[in-house]
């Protein structure tokens, strides 16, 4: 029941306050070009869920993840094989209203580091015992 409380009282506020869908709008076609200008793979959108692929395995996606989180204070959730194909890691960031376009751009900023941390092997085994 919870759940369809949260749904409703979501849908009242998209009616009160179409500001509010409109800056959602504005936040995600922000990201979204940003990390196409960034070099990375959306594949196809239409919605505020951003996906971002990436190649490594279970071991990077969780380290990476982990490094998100920790480092850059940016959650997102990961989805790995057999959901996706093997050797590929799927990033879902879900910005809302609440975001600013501050919040974009230190997203930006951590996803282009995060993708030379894993270009360089940070991410795996070796390297994360060490640091």
């Amino acid at each position: 029941m919870p759940m369809v409380i949260g749904l409703k009282k979501r849908f009242e506020l998209l009616k009160s306050k179409p500001e509010l869908r409109e800056k959602l709008w504005k936040v995600t076609r922000a990201l979204q070009a940003g990390l196409k200008e960034r070099g990375f793979n959306l594949g196809v959108t239409n919605s505020m869920v951003t996906p971002v692929f990436l190649e490594g395995d279970l071991f990077e996606a969780t380290s990476l993840t982990r490094d998100l989180r920790e480092t850059y204070g940016i959650f997102c959730s990961i989805v790995i094989y057999p959901v996706i194909p093997k050797g590929l890691i799927l990033l879902r960031l879900i910005p809302t209203a609440a975001h600013s376009m501050d919040d974009v751009q230190r997203t930006l900023d951590a996803y282009s580091e995060m993708a030379g941390k894993l270009k360089s092997g940070y991410y795996r085994p070796a390297k994360m015992a060490v640091a």
